[in-house]
C-alpha cells in the first residue's frame, strides 16, 4: 500500500519522555516531507502548544496540518489558515463552569498564551501550562470571563479515581453537547460534540482529496482511538494503552526507541 500522509499524537507518541523529537524520528519526518508525504500534527493540545514542533518539522514549508484541540481546529500550515472550527456554545459552558464547582474540580481552558483556571496553584495545571508555553491566569469571575470569547476545549483536572467518577456523572448530563474523554490520568478533556481526531482527520482528508486508505494514524492514548481506526493503518505505540494496542492494526516501538520512525521505515 502506498500511503500518502501520516497524522500522530505528540505527547508519548511523536515526542520522547523528554517532550522532544529524536534526531532520528526527526530525519525520518523530514525524509518523507520530501518524497511529497503530508505530515499532520493531531493533539488535544491548543494550536499554541502545537506551533514549537510545527517549525521544527518546517511544516509550513512541506505543506502540512495541524489539528488542535483534539481536533477542534484544523489549521493549515503553510497559508495559516484555519479550515474548519468548533466550539462549546456559552450555555453549555457555564453549565460546565456550574458542575466543575460542584465536583471541586479545577477546570481550565485556553486563550492566547493563557491557561485560564479555577485555581491558580495546582500541580495538574502547571503541567499543562508548562507543556504549551502558557501562562496560568485565574479570572476574577470565571463565569463571565469565559463568556468574552469562543471556548473549543475544557479540562477538569483531578487525580485519575476522582475524574472517573466526574465523567460518569457529566454524562447523562452533558451528552448531548459534549464528547468527555482522558489525555492522560489527570485530565479530563471536554470538546463539542461530534469533536474527535478521527472525525477532523476525514473533514481534513476530504479538504485535500485523500481517502482514509491514503491515511497512516500513530497514537498512543484514549483520544487517540478514533483516528487509529478512521486510519487505513492504525498504529499504537508499545507505551500507549492496551485498548489502544488492542485497536490498532500494528503496534511500533516506544516513543523512547524512535517508533515513529520505525513506522516511516516500515511503511513509506
Amino acid at each position: 500500500m502506498s500511503y500518502k500522509i501520516i497524522a500522530m499524537d505528540l505527547d508519548g507518541t511523536l515526542t520522547n519522555s523528554e517532550k522532544i523529537i529524536t534526531p532520528k524520528t526527526k530525519d525520518a519526518l523530514m525524509r518523507i516531507q520530501k518524497q511529497g508525504i503530508k505530515v499532520v500534527l493531531a493533539s488535544g493540545r491548543p494550536t499554541r502548544g502545537m506551533l514549537h514542533l510545527e517549525e521544527e518539522l518546517e511544516l509550513k514549508k512541506y505543506g502540512g496540518y495541524l489539528l488542535s484541540y483534539n481536533g477542534g481546529q484544523i489549521i493549515e500550515c503553510t497559508s495559516g489558515n484555519l479550515l474548519h472550527s468548533q466550539t462549546i456554545p456559552t450555555h453549555v459552558c457555564l453549565r460546565i463552569v456550574a458542575l466543575a464547582r460542584i465536583f471541586y474540580a479545577n477546570l481550565v481552558t485556553y486563550r492566547d498564551d493563557e491557561l485560564l483556571c479555577f485555581e491558580k496553584y495546582d500541580m495538574y495545571a502547571d503541567i499543562e501550562a508548562k507543556i504549551n508555553g502558557l501562562r496560568i491566569v485565574q479570572p476574577d469571575n470565571y463565569e463571565y470571563e469565559i463568556t468574552t470569547f469562543d471556548i473549543p476545549k475544557f479540562m477538569m483536572l483531578e487525580d485519575e479515581h476522582h475524574l472517573v467518577r466526574i465523567q460518569n456523572a457529566l454524562h447523562p448530563v452533558l451528552d448531548q453537547y459534549c464528547e468527555f474523554f482522558t489525555s492522560a490520568p489527570y485530565f479530563l478533556e471536554i470538546t463539542p460534540k461530534g469533536i474527535d481526531k478521527g472525525r477532523s482527520l476525514d473533514v481534513l482528508l476530504n479538504h485535500i482529496g485523500m481517502n482514509r486508505s491514503d491515511l497512516v494514524a500513530v497514537g498512543d492514548g484514549m483520544n487517540d482511538m478514533s483516528m487509529i481506526r478512521t486510519a487505513g493503518l492504525g498504529v499504537a505505540m508499545r507505551n500507549g494503552r492496551q485498548e489502544v494496542k488492542n485497536a490498532a492494526d500494528y503496534v511500533t516501538l516506544s516513543n523512547d526507541e524512535d517508533g515513529i520512525a520505525h513506522v516511516i521505515e516500515k511503511f513509506f
